[in-house]
């Protein structure tokens, strides 16, 4: 659940949400991608199907040894796991409501919280989920007070914060291994791009302007309100977008809350282990976690279905683990960390919704 509650995928409709421009009807929906996009969607998840049916085929021996040692789980730590992966979001949320509080705004941890179970349901759930559960934060954030350049802020550095922080683990892990960390090279280098983007976008925001007047106008065209102006409302988005200020502190609290949110996850994994009765590879173990989320981040397939599971079998297999083994063991963590939390994260969407919106 962590890729998809963390979602930060920045798309034409989440950025026009995040402006403050309310879509044409009630219920969000996010520009359909081309063509192309989708055909390599579909193609992404048939060839998925067929390497699932030719695993199944080929490893059934392993596939049923694995079944075996999830039938005889250890409940204590399939219980560790899932209480691990709930305060993991929790904690997420955490970071989520310390950010907007830098221009002002709360949500509280409760609100967050279950904003945050709601938007990674809908992140696992839905077609273009991550796009969706990205406009279904941003308006969580506008209901809290927050104007349109803070909820566009506190998205863009949620969506810097996570995986950064993830990445830093990950080489820990690879150094802790005493391993080569090639494959982390680029996530490393897309995380320093990130933070310095954001750092120099948030001291120079005018760089912002251009490119949201042509957003608003684009989304003025789209819903055939031309007589608007697209000048003034992407000004006001840049000043309030500039404004926001987060001091060292909060800036300390929000990268020590993610640390201890991601860490939250990695018990999950090593309750896994343990819930099927494996020895944890301690050397590795931080790796594997860090390199299989990496993984699911890929926007392949909804939640990374498969993409995790499989970077963790792999990973766990080079570590010496026997292959049903590693397999019992990411079934355990992804329906823990994933498949549990989606139906949480469904209620508690019901739940903010049947709350009264504040006027205007």
């Amino acid at each position: 659940m962590r890729g998809s509650c963390r979602s930060t995928g920045a798309r034409p409709y989440d950025a026009a949400v995040s402006l403050g421009i309310e879509p044409p009807s009630p219920v969000p929906a996010p520009a359909r991608p081309g063509s192309g996009r989708r055909w390599f969607q579909v193609v992404v998840v048939v060839v998925a199907l067929a390497g699932l049916t030719w695993f199944v085929v080929a490893e059934w021996d392993q596939i049923r040894q694995a079944l075996d040692l999830i039938r005889d789980v250890r409940w204590d730590w399939l219980a560790v796991g899932v209480v691990t992966s709930v305060l993991s979001i929790v904690l997420f949320a955490a970071v989520r409501d310390a950010l907007l509080g830098a221009g002002g705004a709360h949500m509280g941890l409760g609100t967050a919280t279950a904003a945050s179970f709601a938007s990674g349901a809908i992140a696992a759930s839905v077609p273009a989920g991550g796009a969706i559960a990205t406009a279904y934060m941003v308006q969580r954030y506008r209901d809290a007070g927050a104007d349109a350049g803070l909820a566009g802020w506190t998205t863009v550095a949620t969506g810097v914060v996570a995986p950064s922080v993830l990445v830093f683990m990950t080489l820990t892990g690879f150094a802790v291994a005493g391993e080569g960390s090639a494959s982390v090279i680029l996530p490393s280098a897309v995380a320093v791009l990130l933070l310095g983007g954001f750092f120099v976008v948030s001291r120079r925001p005018q760089v912002l302007h251009r490119p949201t007047e042509r957003l608003v106008w684009g989304w003025h065209r789209l819903r055939r309100r031309t007589d608007r102006d697209s000048g003034s409302v992407a000004t006001r988005f840049v000043d309030e977008f500039g404004a926001v200020r987060a001091g060292p502190w909060r800036w300390a609290s929000v990268w020590a809350l993610q640390l201890l949110s991601w860490a939250g996850e990695f018990v999950a994994l090593v309750a896994a282990v343990l819930a099927v009765g494996g020895t944890v590879p301690w050397t590795s173990v931080l790796a594997i976690y860090g390199t299989c989320q990496l993984a699911g981040a890929l926007p392949l397939i909804p939640g990374g279905a498969g993409q995790v599971e499989a970077a963790l079998v792999i990973g766990l297999t080079a570590a010496g683990m026997d292959a049903s083994t590693a397999l019992a063991t990411s079934l355990i963590f992804r329906l823990v960390s994933h498949w549990l939390v989606v139906p949480i994260g469904w209620v508690a969407f019901a739940l903010l919704r049947r709350r009264p919106h504040p006027a205007g």
